[in-house]
Formats: structure tokens, C-alpha cells, sequence
């Protein structure tokens, strides 16, 4: 084989694809430098042809080398399962014994001549003759996760439900309308400056008493607690727990107890930076963060002193064993963290040595040096997690059928906590993005970790069935950010542009079910984000899956062009008009977000303002001739310039009365729609050029509930999903 052939054979075997189409048709080849690149980050040797050469041995019978493999994923329907087993053929005359612990606590024993096994075929490996044969179990195991052991070694056995969970109110004939917002936007009488939990729970149990079945939020990931100008919700510090700048700290028990807390509050100078930030029309996050800090380390200190010992002490000691090590390395990580920052160190590959791994002796020590610190971090994830749950709790209570609707981000920061301590299933270097699309049309780098496909099947998939259920938790459904990534993801070489990235592909058949498995374990509705490039087949697998699509009015035509009517849309579906990537209906309608790519230039050639404009002109035309056919506009109404408030309120309740008649089983209204806001939450292919993740809502969640444009929109939807 020469130097190329064991490239791209190494490439295709680690998942790395040629080449891909482009948005406008062309073909692109992904050159060697990049599958280098990419083949590095995944852990292999390429530094030269005889690494290359190496690697591509070593993966080849990797498989060869043990007697099980890390993890079999299963259909409960599907025949009883034969595991292959490896072994020297000079143990064909062995007899072994096996085990299978049911993840309820049942053994399951039997025994078998490795000679008398089914055939399956045969390597020499290093000069040893070694034999694949198969072991067929008897039936297969119940749903959940189990241990299979023989020969010395063990595997992971999993088995999935036929689909994800579908909650009663989205049935089939059934159909559910819900309010999307973003938490930080939020106003109440108690947030400091950016919206909270227990703000989410007001709004939530507030909607329910208007017909809404779920309430979507923005991702609640944990960010950087002593970086809060870090305010991405995609780009996390670990998708595994939770944003504590959304604490609602006057909701904290310890703030009607802690004396010296309450004082600092009630001082002229603490109520003025309050006042100051509660009255800005844009979050101020390290403002914010820099008010709640020494309050929230009061708190903590006299939950120490009057709760060590007592019920509320021991949930969180309870809250501590059910987060296990996973969350101590969160935690450990937060302090650690801190301390580099300060001096001037703030990504963990530049710590010192000693730390840069989370297994450490030196990390060790440090969480018991700095136990009170340690703990700091984990208590706010204990407060965070309390306040969530409540806020599902008063959804459900106030008779929500979802509840809230939680987002899961695609990816990870590369110097944040998760990928510290998973950077051995990371594929640390490359970054996540998306090529080039209609919402991005000079790609996407998005600068966050993929997991390593290779070593993240080789860990029998944990770190991927932990994230999942950690944003299952406390939510009656969960919006995968980019659901492709269940079967491929598209990573861009560090230091080149995003046009110059390649597919990875990732095990879609065991991603698919672990997410059914959760999904039914949690009780907890997926909805896959299929929009961008999408893979043949993938949508159909979803439906399959009863994972619902995720359907956005403004990109939705049928096969000739017109914008697509209700009894178009898919069943198994969620409807909404636009996304926090795109403007509200207002600024859709306006064209502000062509305005800002073009004066960011973020267009990959002169000229496409104008063409996106003139598309946009015809999408105008398009709706207002569809809306006005179905008697929802007046046929008079202007299809172009600025909208004025009356007209922007008749665009969107006209639109939201088209999607009422949908065939989707849910409908999401945004907040900024309701409202009739001119708002972008988020400009894609900008950091800092546009305030993204800051707006604020004009008005306070008590006003907008009783806000006669949602209620009167509630009453047409409650008839309209009739």
C-alpha cells in the first residue's frame, strides 16, 4: 500500500469522509493535511509514513487484540444477540464460563467451548493465529444497561426501546402549542440583572394557565463562573451541569438567614450597581456576576455554619453522592480554574503539568487544600439544581403536559471543565463548525471539542449517555442542537477557515438509541434541530425514532416554491417561525440581519447582499400572498419597508394562525414574536459585533403574561391546535 492508499485508508477506517458537497454544488475534496490533522486529535501516530503505516495496523486489529469488544448497543426487538468472541485458536479446546449482570441486579451464568462456537473468520496478528467466533445468548436482555464478562474480560451490553418517549399531549390527533424564550431575557422582581430560574417557573406556570404545553429556554449549561463575560450558551464550560448566573439568589434559603448577606444587600452602594443593572436593556454578565459573587459567598459560608447537620445539609451531602466523581471533577475544576485565571492562565493546557489531568496526584491534593472551595462550586450546582427542578415542578403543577424544553448544545469549550476531564474521548485540536449555508454563508467555526468517535465507542459511549441525561433532568423535553451530529459532524482544522473543514462520521445506529433509551427513561420528548445539511436518510430515521423535526415556517416551501402550507408540514414535528439564529418576524420582514452580515462582512463574495435581498423580497411576496389567501391578511397589505407596530403585530399573528393549522403536533411561539420586537438573539459567524445572548425583554414576566396580544394569540391558539 504507498504513503497515500494508508492515509486515506486509516482516514475512512477513523471515520474521516473524502469529501463533501458544498452549499452551491461543488464538490470538495478534503486534502491530506487536514485527515493529518484531524487523525492527530483522534490519538493516532501520522508524524511520518511508518507512523502512518503503524496506526493503520494497530487499528485494523485492535478488534483482534481482545476477547470482547468496550460495547454492544441492542433493539429489544430485534433477535437475541450473538456477541463475537476473540480469541488465540489455541484456546479452542477452553471451556469458559460467562456472566451477564442485568443492570436490576439479576445474574445470568452459562458456559461455553470456544472450539464449538459459531464460525465467524480468523487473523494472524502478530504471528499468533487469532479466531473470531460467536456466542449467541439466549434472548435478549430487558431494556437498560448491562455487564457481560468472559475470559478475563468485559463488555458493556445495552438495550434500546424501539423509539424515544412522545408525552400524551403530542399523541398522534393530538396536537400542543408552547412559549420559547430565552432565560437570561427574562425580568422579575428578583433577578439581578439577568433572568433566573425561578423567573422560568413563573413564566412556565403563568403560560400553563393560557393552554401552553412547554416552555423552550436556551441552553442551561455551565459556563465560566470567573470569566462571566464568557456568556455563549453553546459554548460551555460542560454540558453536564448547570449556568449559575441563573440562580435567583434572594430564592436561596440561606438569604433570609445569613445577617452579614443581608446587610451587604440592604447597602446603598450594592442597591445601586442592582438598580443600575436590572434597568439596562442588554444583560451586563460581569456586572451581574460581580454583585452576586460576594453575596453568594456569604450564603455559602453560613450554610456551612447552620446546615452542616441538619435536613437541608444532608440534601446536599445526597446531591454530592448522586453526582459521584463526575461532579467533583466539575467542581474541582471550577477552583482550579480560578486560581490560574488570577494568574493569567485560564486554559488548562497551560496550567502547570501537574493539573492538567484530572487523575492526578497534585489535583487530589488540591481538591482536599481547597475543600471549601471545592465545595463553593458543587453547592451552587446544588442551588442551580434545586431552582430548576422548581421551576419544572410549577410547570407540571400549573398542568404544562411537556413542561420545560430544554436545549442541548452541540459542543464543548476546549478550556472549559468537561473537556479537562473527558479530554481522553475528545478529539482536542480541531473545532466543531458548519459549512458554508444559507445562514452562514462563509461557513461556521463554532471553536468547540467534538468527541472522538474512535474513543468515545471504546468507553462504551458514557460520556455521550451522560450528557444526555444530564439535560433530560428536570425537562419534559430537549432540543438537540444540531442533530446531524448524531451521524456526522463537520470539524474544521485549527487555523484554517471554515470552508476548509470535513465530515466525521460517528456510530449513528448505537447514538440513535442511547437517545431513545433516555428519552424513555427520562420521560422526555427529543427534538432533533434538522436544519443546515442534512444527510440522506436522516430524517427518516428520526421519524422512525419518534424523534421529532424541527420545522421553521421561514425556510419551509414546498417543490415549487411557495411557502408550505399547513397540511404540508411533517406530523412528527416541531413548528416555529424563526429561531434565536434568525430575526423575529419584524426584523425578518426588515432584512436587518442581510443589513448587519453585510456591514460585519461576513458574505463570501461582493453582491450577495443584493441577491439575499431580492430573495428576501420574494419570500415577503411569498408569505403575504399565502397568508392573505387563507384570509389571515389583508390582501392590501405592504410587502415591503419597515413594518409599523400594528402591522408587525397583524404579521405575526397572522403566521402563528398558519402554523396553528399545521400537521406538526407542536408549536413554539418566541416571546420577541408575541411581542411584535425588531430582536436578533444571536447573528451566527459573530462574537462580539453583535450583542449576542444579552437582549432583554421590555417587559417583566407578571406584564407579560397579562399582556393582551399573548393572551388573545393563546385563545386562537388553543382553538387552532384544537
Amino acid at each position: 500500500m504507498n504513503d497515500d492508499g494508508a492515509l486515506d485508508r486509516l482516514a475512512q477506517l477513523a471515520g474521516i469522509e473524502d469529501g463533501w458537497w458544498d452549499f452551491f454544488g461543488t464538490w470538495r475534496v478534503v486534502p491530506a493535511e487536514t485527515k493529518l490533522a484531524f487523525l492527530e486529535a483522534m490519538g493516532f501516530a501520522v508524524g511520518s509514513t511508518a507512523a502512518v503505516l503503524g496506526s493503520l495496523y494497530e487499528l485494523e486489529t485492535r478488534s483482534w487484540r481482545r476477547p470482547l469488544e468496550p460495547v454492544l448497543v441492542l433493539d429489544e426487538h430485534g433477535d437475541a444477540p450473538s456477541i463475537s468472541i476473540t480469541l488465540p485458536a489455541a484456546r479452542d479446546g477452553d471451556q469458559l464460563e460467562w456472566t451477564l449482570e442485568a443492570e436490576l441486579g439479576g445474574v445470568h451464568r452459562g458456559s461455553c467451548r470456544v472450539g464449538m462456537l459459531a464460525w465467524g473468520e480468523e487473523r494472524e496478528v502478530d504471528g499468533v493465529l487469532v479466531r473470531r467466533r460467536w456466542l449467541r445468548l439466549p434472548d435478549v436482555p430487558p431494556v437498560g444497561y448491562h455487564r457481560f464478562r468472559l475470559a478475563g474480560a468485559e463488555m458493556s451490553i445495552i438495550v434500546a426501546p424501539a423509539g424515544a418517549h412522545v408525552p400524551t399531549v403530542v399523541e398522534p390527533g393530538r396536537k400542543a402549542w408552547g412559549i420559547a424564550t430565552q432565560i437570561y431575557a427574562l425580568r422579575s422582581s428578583g433577578d439581578w440583572g439577568v433572568g433566573t430560574y425561578a423567573g422560568l417557573g413563573e413564566l412556565a406556570a403563568g403560560a400553563a394557565g393560557l393552554g401552553a404545553a412547554a416552555v423552550g429556554v436556551n441552553p442551561l449549561h455551565a459556563l465560566f463562573p470567573a470569566q462571566p463575560e464568557r456568556f455563549s450558551p453553546y459554548a460551555p464550560s460542560s454540558r453536564r451541569f448547570l449556568n449559575t448566573a441563573y440562580i435567583d439568589v434572594e430564592a436561596i434559603p440561606e438569604f433570609a438567614e445569613c445577617r452579614q448577606a443581608k446587610r451587604m444587600f440592604a447597602s446603598p452602594g450594592f442597591q445601586a450597581g442592582l438598580a443600575r443593572v436590572r434597568a439596562q436593556g442588554l444583560v451586563e454578565y460581569a456586572d451581574a456576576g460581580r454583585l452576586a459573587r460576594p453575596i453568594l459567598d456569604l450564603l455559602y459560608t453560613c450554610f456551612c455554619e447552620e446546615h452542616g447537620h441538619d435536613e437541608r445539609g444532608r440534601q446536599f451531602r445526597d446531591f454530592q453522592m448522586e453526582g459521584g466523581r463526575s461532579a467533583e471533577r466539575f467542581a474541582t475544576f471550577a477552583a482550579l480554574h480560578e486560581r490560574f485565571l488570577a494568574e493569567g492562565k485560564g486554559y488548562w493546557r497551560h496550567w502547570p503539568e501537574e493539573f492538567r489531568h484530572p487523575e492526578s496526584p497534585a489535583v487530589a491534593a488540591f481538591a482536599i487544600d481547597n475543600r471549601h472551595k471545592v465545595e463553593f462550586f458543587w453547592w451552587l450546582q446544588f442551588v442551580a439544581d434545586q431552582q430548576l427542578a422548581a421551576a419544572q415542578e410549577a410547570a407540571k403543577a400549573a398542568g404544562m403536559g411537556i413542561g420545560l424544553y430544554r436545549d442541548l448544545g452541540v459542543g464543548i469549550a476546549g478550556d472549559g471543565a468537561e473537556a479537562w476531564a473527558e479530554q481522553d474521548v475528545l478529539a482536542l485540536g480541531p473545532s466543531v463548525g458548519a459549512p458554508p449555508d444559507p445562514l452562514a454563508l462563509k461557513g461556521q467555526d463554532w471553536g468547540l471539542v467534538p468527541f472522538n468517535p474512535i474513543a468515545l465507542r471504546e468507553k462504551a459511549y458514557e460520556p455521550f449517555i451522560a450528557v444526555m441525561r444530564a439535560n433530560m433532568r428536570h425537562a419534559g423535553a430537549l432540543r438537540l442542537d444540531h442533530a446531524m451530529s448524531l451521524q456526522r459532524l463537520y470539524w474544521v482544522p485549527p487555523g484554517l477557515a471554515a470552508d476548509q473543514g470535513a465530515y466525521v462520521r460517528y456510530p449513528v445506529d448505537d447514538l440513535f438509541r442511547l437517545v431513545a433509551l433516555e428519552s424513555r427513561r427520562n420521560r422526555c420528548l427529543v427534538i432533533g434541530e434538522d436544519l443546515g445539511t442534512v444527510p440522506d436518510g436522516f430524517r427518516e430515521r428520526m421519524d422512525r425514532m419518534g424523534i421529532f423535526a424541527y420545522r421553521v415556517m421561514v425556510f419551509e416551501k414546498d417543490a415549487a416554491g411557495q411557502v408550505r402550507r399547513p397540511d404540508g408540514y411533517d406530523e412528527l414535528a416541531l413548528a416555529i417561525f424563526a429561531t434565536h439564529d434568525l430575526p423575529s418576524a419584524r426584523g425578518w420582514w426588515a432584512g436587518v440581519d442581510i443589513d448587519k452580515r453585510e456591514r460585519l462582512d461576513l458574505y463570501p463574495r461582493p453582491g450577495m447582499a443584493g441577491e439575499e435581498r431580492a430573495a428576501r423580497a420574494g419570500d415577503r411576496n411569498l408569505l403575504v400572498a399565502a397568508l392573505a389567501g387563507e384570509g389571515l391578511l389583508p390582501g392590501d397589505f405592504p410587502r415591503d419597508g419597515a413594518l409599523g407596530q400594528a402591522q408587525a403585530e397583524a404579521l405575526t399573528t397572522a403566521a402563528h394562525a398558519w402554523l396553528a393549522r399545521a400537521r406538526s403536533r407542536l408549536l413554539m411561539v418566541q416571546i420577541e414574536d408575541v411581542l411584535a420586537l425588531d430582536l436578533q438573539m444571536n447573528l451566527p459567524g459573530t462574537v462580539d459585533q453583535h450583542p449576542n445572548w444579552r437582549p432583554r425583554y421590555p417587559q417583566d414576566i407578571a406584564a407579560l403574561l397579562a399582556d393582551p396580544r399573548l393572551r388573545a394569540l393563546a385563545e386562537r391558539l388553543r382553538d387552532g391546535r384544537a
